[in-house]
């Protein structure tokens, strides 16, 4: 089911906060981008229907470290399997994005020379444009491993397990909960901090330590997923 060497798979996962921890503090130490969530305040809105009696200072807390514009990224971990099977990880973590994003697209492009495949649970649509992004955002040239606009189909290198799940019903649940559940892997969701808990964990109690442990779990989670597709018979 999955053709490419597990060794040649590059399995990555990020987690990201709001670019500041409240609203007030927003219009305070970046208010153009204050500016901008009060424009977009009707999109958050449409998109996430079950936020309609927040207040707009709940929904940046909640909802900001889903867009690459008003987010920050905090922790990127990643991880290899070698050709004895052992599992390597990297995990890359702080509060400062220039010093963070410039090591993660060093090991990105060295994976890049070796003609690794990028593999992450809504990879496509969360993780490559949010690197990207916040990439460009702070001066950063992003790597070659992560698919452009000009990229061809035929050249994109990310496996994503979300697609994977889906299989091909693009309106189907397949959160990476749910895929943990159904296929006897042990979920990574019912710690102290989970994905929704992580803007609070980092912000509010300072458990940058304990985001990236958990961003680790959803790494090896991946890696797991990945063996039992290849597993199959």
């Amino acid at each position: 089911m999955i053709n490419i060497p597990i060794t040649k798979i590059l399995f990555l996962d990020i987690e990201t906060v709001g670019g500041c921890p409240d609203l007030e503090s927003c219009e305070r130490f970046s208010p153009e981008i204050a500016e901008q969530f009060e424009k977009y305040f009707d999109w958050f809105q449409k998109r996430f229907p079950e936020d309609i009696n927040l207040t707009k200072d709940e929904v940046f807390k909640k909802r900001s470290a889903l867009v690459p514009e008003f987010a920050k990224i905090v922790c990127v971990s990643m991880a290899f399997v070698m050709d004895n099977g052992e599992v390597k990880k990297q995990t890359f973590s702080g509060d400062d994005e220039k010093e963070l994003l410039p090591q993660v697209r060093n090991l990105l492009d060295r994976c890049h020379k070796l003609d690794f495949y990028l593999c992450g649970h809504n990879l496509k649509n969360f993780d490559i444009p949010m690197l990207a992004k916040r990439m460009i955002i702070n001066g950063i040239l992003p790597s070659k491993l992560l698919p452009s606009y000009d990229t061809k189909p035929w050249e994109v290198k990310a496996i994503d397990t979300k697609e994977i799940w889906q299989y091909g019903a693009y309106t189907s649940i397949g959160s990476l909960d749910l895929v943990c559940s159904t296929m006897g892997i042990e979920t990574p969701k019912d710690g102290e901090v989970t994905g929704d808990k992580v803007h609070h964990a980092y912000w509010v109690e300072q458990k940058l330590q304990q985001i990236s442990e958990y961003c680790e779990k959803d790494v090896d989670v991946l890696v797991q997923f990945i063996k039992k597709l290849k597993e199959l018979k």
